[in-house]
């Protein structure tokens, strides 16, 4: 059976499953299916930005589901069917293919794409190709300056939801059957939710040293998880190669074109000129790159541009709020058997809630007017208490947390462990068998009567006793014990071991 996962991206840059299905077929209409399944679990909301393949039935699906959200084009699968739709073409490995690549990746704007491609189309004589032409029609779906101003999260491929697929590769295989599937599924989430944590606990106690004087920086060391803060990091470095310079100020928005030494795979390095506009009076900043729109990472063009203008913080917008180290996941409402609700106070009183909620739904659903008093009754409690949800965190109970505040805070790891690890260490051959040559020897009582028993090793009872009794919990075995020592028979148990 398909499995059809939707993965998505937490505030350390981790990939985390939102959801998932097997379904029978991937055609539209179980496509549909899924997908408004999916969102009921989210209760109605739908994705902001959605990325597949170039599957027609999900494209159909997401349409239909989702027509208001930001569909795109797996980036990756594209560009790896160059050689097998291009390969053919004879000045392919020569400029074909890396006019393409310039194209795709190199363009700022839409005009600079619709020149490039263009311009290579008639360049190669490439106007009849059906699959380009494909493309081309589709160029909104997947060719990256059409998608910029969107929230990708860093995600321009499927290459999380591939991970995600090797990931559970270590947990289920072709022979697992369904019942093992759910448990194995179960024990992988679990894996993904320590992963978590334990991310969460690194950020809130570990600091990673700034790089630079650049007080900025300091801004985002504060708030940004250290992971999302290891990417701003490298924009801060990125500074060195990148050269501003004033073009023009209209009003109170100037603009700066800066120009970036960047590398090239060849070793060979070019030079690319970005636009940054900065705006005084509202302290905005903005570069053509749109790093800071399709990832959330103010990009090194515009750390340049402020550094330059001599700006000490951002405002509160910069420091986006799904980066946050402080932000914390809250209890899920699809519950799993590593959900422990005694430790949380929302999801205690949620469970609560929904005992008895669910007492009522079925006495209460067989008549329209005790359903009217219901939702009226829910409305006028609404209404009474609107505005007590307004923390965006989890709620934690008052005396809960005066109770906690002199605790220790330690590892997830450490709290978790009881006992012994739970690998011990591997033994040396060597050391085992020298083990063995220093163990003392065993002796075993033979008879009921201590007075008829005779302190034999275990190895010389079979040249020293006719017949052995061994009393079971099921039986009583009889075993002759006539062999020699070192060929010594042991008798089979019930359970034929």
């Amino acid at each position: 059976m398909p499995f059809a996962p939707f993965v998505g991206v937490n505030h350390h840059g981790q990939s985390i499953l939102l959801g998932a299905g097997l379904i029978s077929s991937e055609d539209t209409s179980t496509f549909v299916w899924l997908f408004e399944a999916w969102l009921e679990c989210m209760n109605g909301r739908a994705p902001a930005a959605i990325i597949t393949d170039q599957d027609r039935a999900m494209k159909n699906a997401i349409e239909i589901v989702f027509p208001n959200a930001r569909h795109r084009y797996c980036l990756w699968h594209i560009m790896r069917k160059l050689p097998e739709k291009l390969g053919s073409h004879s000045a392919y490995d020569a400029r074909l293919k890396t006019a393409i690549q310039s194209a795709v990746y190199d363009t700022q704007n839409i005009e600079q794409f619709e020149e490039k491609w263009g311009q290579l189309i008639h360049k190669y004589d490439l106007i009849d190709n059906a699959w380009l032409q494909g493309l081309y029609t589709e160029r909104s779906l997947w060719v990256p300056v059409y998608l910029k101003g969107v929230f990708w999260a860093g995600m321009s491929t499927t290459q999380w939801s591939e991970s995600m697929n090797a990931f559970f590769d270590g947990y289920v295989h072709s022979g697992t059957t369904l019942k093992e599937f759910v448990d194995q599924f179960d024990n992988a989430l679990r894996k993904k939710v320590e992963a978590e944590t334990t991310a969460d606990f690194q950020s809130c106690n570990q600091t990673i040293p700034c790089v630079s004087l650049f007080k900025i920086e300091r801004q985002f060391q504060s708030l940004y998880t250290n992971a999302k803060f290891k990417e701003v990091q490298a924009e801060v470095w990125g500074m060195l190669l990148c050269n501003p310079s004033l073009v023009g100020t209209e009003g109170s928005i100037s603009t700066f074109d800066v120009l970036e030494e960047i590398s090239t795979p060849d070793g060979q390095s070019r030079i690319v000129k970005y636009i940054v506009y900065f705006n005084e009076t509202e302290c905005e900043v903005q570069c053509t790159c749109a790093l800071f729109e399709m990832r959330g990472i103010l990009c090194r063009h515009a750390f340049k541009v402020c550094q330059m203008k001599y700006i000490h913080a951002l405002p509160e917008k910069y420091v986006l709020d799904r980066w946050r180290k402080d932000l914390k996941r809250r209890y899920t409402l699809v519950k799993s058997s590593y959900d422990d609700v005694r430790v949380n106070a929302d999801a205690r009183r949620y469970d609560l809630i929904v005992q008895r909620c669910l007492r009522f739904a079925t006495r209460v659903s067989r008549n329209d007017e005790h359903v009217n008093a219901f939702f009226h009754m829910l409305d006028d409690f609404e209404h009474k208490y609107v505005g007590l949800e307004t923390e965006s965190g989890s709620t934690k109970l008052k005396e809960n947390v005066v109770a906690n505040q002199d605790k220790k805070l330690l590892s997830p790891h450490v709290v978790r462990g009881k006992g012994r690890p739970p690998i011990r260490r591997k033994v040396p051959m060597v050391e085992k068998a020298t083990r063995k040559r220093k163990k003392k020897q065993t002796y075993r009582n033979l008879f009921d009567d201590p007075k008829d028993n005779v302190d034999l090793p275990v190895s010389e009872v079979g040249t020293a006793v006719d017949e052995v009794v061994i009393q079971t919990q099921c039986s009583t075995l009889t075993q002759n014990t006539m062999l020699p020592a070192n060929e010594q028979a042991m008798p089979s148990l019930p359970d034929g071991t």
